[in-house]
C-alpha cells in the first residue's frame, strides 16, 4: 500500500471517529430522498440503521415529503438552515443541510439535525417574562406618576402642619416628662423604647441606662416576694393583653428596693392593626398597698383576739355565772325547806324567781354556746356543725342538706375548726337575712392536702363582681368577714351567683398532716 493510500485510509478513520462524537443527528440522502448514510447517535435514536429508506419516512413518520423539505435550495447548490418542530416527538430541531460531492459524480444532501427544544422553550419563557415584565413596569410607572403627584401634594399639606405639629409635640414632651407619674413605652419582646423623667427618677434609672433593656430584670423582678412568676406573667400579658388593661404588680427600682405600682396598658397599633408596641401608664401604690396589708394583718389579729376573748368570756360565763345562776336557782327552790308551811302567795312568788333563774341560766348558756360552742372539744368539728345545721333549720324553716367526710381521719388544730365552723356560721346568717332561699346544700371533706367546704343556696343570687362596691354595710361585712377568715387560714374563696338561680361558695384550706399518719 502507497502512502498516499494510508493517508487517505487514516483520513477516512478520522472522519468516522469525528462523526461519531458530534452530539448532532447527521443523515446523508439523494435527490430521490434515499438514505445514503446516518451516524451512530441518529440509529441509536431511531433504533436501527434506515439506510436506502425514504428519509420522510424513516425519519420522520410521514408518507409524504415533509412541507419543510429543502432539496430545492441544496440541490441547487445552497446550504439552508431552519428551525422545525418534529411531528413524531413534538421537539424543535434545528437543521442545517447543504450540498457534497464525495465521489465527483453525484451530488448528495447532508444535514446536521441538533434538538434546540429546551433552549426553544426557554426562550419563549423568557420573552413572555419580558413582556410581562414591560407591562408591570409600564404599570407601575402609571402608578408611581399617580403617587408622585399625590406626594407633592401631600408634601405642601404637611409644611402646613408641621408647625402646629412641632408645637404640639412641646407641649406633649412637657406634659410626659414633667407628669408625677410612670410613663413607659415597650416593643412586643419587652425592650423598653421610652422612659419619662419621673420614671427615671423613681426607679434610679438614667435614660441612656434603660433603653433597649427588657422590662424583666430591670423594673419587673423575675418573682415577686410572694413567689409569683412575674415572667411569666408578663408572657401572659403579650399573648393577652386585653387581660391586663388595669393591673397591679411588684416592681423593683434599682437599688433592689421593691415597690408597687397600679399600671393603665394600652396596646399601640400600625396602620394595618399590628401591635407595634406598648403604652404603660404607673401610678406608685407602695403605701397604700402597705397600708391595706397593715389592715389586713390587723383584721386577722382581731379576729384571733375575738376568738380568744369570746372563749374566755364563754368559759366565765359557763363556769362561773351559769353555775352561780344554778346554785342560786337550787338555794331558792330550798329555801323554805324544814320550815313551816307558808302563804301561797310566798310560794308562787318564790316559783317565779326560780323559773326566771333558769330562763336566766338557758339564755346565758345559748350566749356561752354561740360564742364558743363546747361541742367543738366534746363532739369534734363535724358533729358541731351539723347540730348547728339542725337548729338554724330548725329556726328558720331553710332546708339543710349536710354532709361530710374524711374529718375523722384528721386531727385538725383548733383555730382552724373554729374559723370553718364561723364560715358555715356566717354563711348562713347571710342566707337568711339576704337570699330568700329554702335549700342550702353543705358538704365538708378532707381532700388531702385540703379541706374542701361548699355551701350552696337557691335563692335569688347577686352580683358578686359589683357586691362590695353596691351592697349594703351589713352585707359587705359579712362577705369581708369570710374573706379574712379563708385567708387566715391561707386558703382560697370562690364565690358564684346567678340571679334567681343561687350562690355557691367554694372554699379550699390547706392542711399539713393526718392523725396517726394516715
Amino acid at each position: 500500500m502507497n502512502t498516499t493510500s494510508q493517508f487517505n485510509q487514516k483520513k477516512e478513520v478520522l472522519l468516522d471517529v469525528i462523526i461519531d462524537a458530534f452530539d448532532a443527528f447527521i443523515y446523508v440522502c439523494s435527490a430521490d430522498y434515499r438514505i445514503h448514510f446516518l451516524n451512530k447517535h441518529f440509529i441509536r435514536r431511531l433504533g436501527y440503521d434506515a439506510s436506502g429508506e425514504l428519509c420522510y419516512r424513516a425519519l420522520f413518520k410521514r408518507s409524504s415529503m415533509c412541507a419543510w423539505c429543502d432539496n430545492v435550495h441544496v440541490f441547487h447548490g445552497e446550504t439552508h438552515c431552519q428551525e422545525i418542530q418534529n411531528p413524531t416527538d413534538d421537539r424543535w430541531y434545528s437543521l442545517t443541510s447543504m450540498p457534497i460531492n464525495p465521489d465527483q459524480t453525484k451530488v448528495y444532501k447532508l444535514t446536521l439535525m441538533a434538538d434546540i427544544h429546551d433552549h426553544k422553550v426557554a426562550l419563549a419563557q423568557i420573552k413572555q417574562h419580558r413582556d410581562h415584565l414591560e407591562n408591570e413596569v409600564k404599570l407601575r410607572t402609571s402608578e408611581l406618576q399617580k403617587i408622585n403627584a399625590k406626594l407633592r401634594q401631600e408634601i405642601e399639606e404637611r409644611k402646613s402642619v408641621e408647625k402646629i405639629l412641632r408645637e404640639s409635640e412641646t407641649k406633649y414632651r412637657e406634659l410626659v416628662q414633667n407628669t408625677n407619674s410612670i410613663i413607659l413605652r415597650f416593643d412586643t419582646h419587652g425592650h423598653v423604647t421610652f422612659f419619662n423623667e419621673f420614671a427615671q427618677q423613681f426607679f434610679g434609672y438614667k435614660e441612656e441606662d434603660i433603653i433597649g433593656q427588657h422590662l424583666v430584670g430591670t423594673i419587673i423582678p423575675e418573682k415577686a416576694s410572694s413567689g409569683q412568676n412575674l415572667r411569666a406573667m408578663f408572657q401572659d400579658f403579650f399573648q393577652h393583653p386585653e387581660r391586663y388593661e388595669n393591673n397591679e404588680n411588684e416592681n423593683i427600682c434599682r437599688n433592689g428596693k421593691k415597690v408597687w405600682v397600679a399600671w393603665t396598658n394600652k396596646a399601640i397599633h400600625d396602620s394595618f392593626g399590628k401591635i407595634r408596641e406598648f403604652l404603660s401608664v404607673g401610678i406608685d401604690i407602695t403605701e397604700r398597698k402597705r397600708a391595706k396589708e397593715r389592715i389586713h394583718t390587723l383584721t386577722q389579729q382581731l379576729i384571733k383576739a375575738q376568738e380568744t376573748e369570746r372563749q374566755r368570756i364563754s368559759r366565765d360565763l359557763h363556769d362561773h355565772l351559769a353555775q352561780d345562776l344554778s346554785s342560786l336557782k337550787i338555794s331558792s327552790e330550798t329555801l323554805f325547806d324544814k320550815q313551816p308551811a307558808q302563804a301561797p302567795e310566798v310560794e308562787r312568788k318564790v316559783d317565779e324567781i326560780a323559773k326566771k333563774l333558769q330562763d336566766c341560766i338557758t339564755a346565758v348558756r345559748n350566749m356561752a354556746y354561740h360564742l364558743r360552742p363546747p361541742g367543738l372539744d366534746q363532739m369534734g368539728l363535724v358533729r358541731t356543725v351539723y347540730q348547728y345545721c339542725e337548729d338554724f333549720a330548725e329556726k328558720t324553716d331553710i332546708k339543710i342538706d349536710f354532709f361530710s367526710a374524711g374529718l375523722d381521719e384528721i386531727q385538725l388544730e383548733f383555730h382552724i375548726e373554729i374559723n370553718l365552723y364561723r364560715l358555715v356560721q356566717e354563711a348562713l346568717n347571710n342566707i337568711m337575712k339576704h337570699a330568700e332561699a329554702t335549700t342550702v346544700k353543705i358538704r365538708l371533706v378532707a381532700s388531702f392536702p385540703k379541706i374542701i367546704l361548699r355551701i350552696e343556696d337557691n335563692g335569688k343570687g347577686f352580683d358578686v363582681e359589683g357586691s362590695l362596691h353596691r351592697a349594703s354595710p351589713e352585707k359587705r361585712m359579712g362577705l369581708i368577714s369570710m374573706e379574712e377568715r379563708v385567708s387566715l387560714l391561707n386558703g382560697s374563696l370562690k364565690i358564684q351567683s346567678r340571679l334567681m338561680v343561687g350562690t355557691k361558695i367554694s372554699i379550699e384550706i390547706p392542711i399539713k398532716s393526718k392523725k396517726n399518719g394516715r
